[in-house]
C-alpha cells in the first residue's frame, strides 16, 4: 500500500462545503446587522452541514490486487499506512469492510453467512462485496469463485431488469445533482447521496432506491441516507407528513 494513501482517498473537497452562498448583507434577512462571519452565515443559509467526500476507488483497487494474499497480511500492511493516530486514516479504515468481507462463519447446515458492522449477519444469497477472507486459510479470495461452488446465480442476476419504470411527476422525489437527491419514505423526507452519477433519468433512480435494487449491482451505491431537518425542510419547502406513507 502506498504511503500517502489516506491523502488520496481524501483529496476531494468535503461535499456541502459551498452549499451557501456569497455573503450579501443586502438579502440578509437581518437588515440590522452590518457584518456576519462565514461561519455564522454558512449557518444560516446552508441547508445541510458537512460531510466527508471520499475518493475510495484506490482502496478498492488496491484490495483487488491483493487477491490470494492472506488477510493477516494484507491487514498488517494496512494498518502500517492507516494507524490509529489519526482521525482521517480511521475514517479510511471504517471503508475496508465495504469491498472485503472480514468476518464470515459457517453455520451447522453449511450456510455462509458474513458479519458485517452496521448490516449485522446476512448470507450469501444476499449482495456481498466482490472479495472475501476465507475463513479456512484465511486467504482472500473472489465472492463469485464461491458463489459458482455453492451453485449460487451471480450478483447481477439478482438485479430486476424492467422496460419501463413509473413515470413522474413525483411528489416522493426529488433529485439535486448528479450524486445527490431527496425522497420521502414513510412520510419523513431523506437526503440520499451516491457514491457516483448514476446516468439515468429520475424515474430509474428513484424506483432503484425504493426498491433497494442498488445492493445487488455495481453500477453505484448510496453512501448516505440521512434524514432531513426543519432547517433543510424549510430551505427545500418540503415537510413530513405524520404518520404517513411514501
Amino acid at each position: 500500500m502506498r504511503a500517502d494513501m489516506f491523502k488520496v482517498i481524501v483529496e476531494r473537497p468535503r461535499w456541502a462545503s459551498r452549499h451557501a452562498p456569497a455573503v450579501k448583507l443586502k438579502k440578509d434577512k437581518n437588515f440590522d446587522r452590518k457584518f456576519v462571519g462565514h461561519k455564522r452565515h454558512a449557518w444560516e443559509v446552508a441547508p445541510y452541514t458537512k460531510s466527508l467526500n471520499e475518493n475510495l476507488a484506490p482502496l478498492k483497487r488496491y484490495l483487488q490486487k491483493q487477491r490470494g494474499r492472506r488477510w493477516d497480511d494484507v491487514f498488517s500492511e494496512i494498518c502500517q499506512h492507516l494507524d490509529t493516530t489519526s482521525t482521517v486514516k480511521m475514517h479510511v479504515r471504517e471503508h475496508i469492510e465495504d469491498f472485503i468481507v472480514v468476518r464470515i462463519s459457517v453455520d451447522r447446515n453449511g450456510k455462509w453467512l458474513g458479519q458485517h458492522k452496521w448490516r449485522g449477519a446476512w448470507p450469501i444469497d444476499h449482495w456481498w462485496p466482490e472479495l472475501y477472507v476465507d475463513p479456512f486459510d484465511g486467504l482472500i479470495k473472489e465472492t463469485s469463485t464461491l458463489r459458482k461452488t455453492l451453485g449460487l446465480p451471480k450478483r447481477r442476476s439478482f438485479v430486476r431488469v424492467l422496460s419501463s419504470y413509473p413515470q413522474g411527476p413525483f411528489s416522493d422525489f426529488e433529485r439535486l445533482s448528479e450524486t445527490c437527491c431527496l425522497i420521502r419514505r414513510n412520510g419523513h423526507w431523506f437526503r440520499c447521496e451516491l457514491d457516483r452519477n448514476p446516468k439515468c433519468d429520475e424515474a430509474q433512480l428513484r424506483f432503484e432506491i425504493i426498491e433497494k435494487l442498488w445492493e445487488a449491482h455495481d453500477r453505484w451505491k448510496v453512501t448516505v441516507m440521512a434524514q432531513l431537518s426543519r432547517k433543510a425542510l424549510k430551505y427545500h419547502g418540503l415537510s413530513n407528513v405524520q404518520g404517513g406513507k411514501s
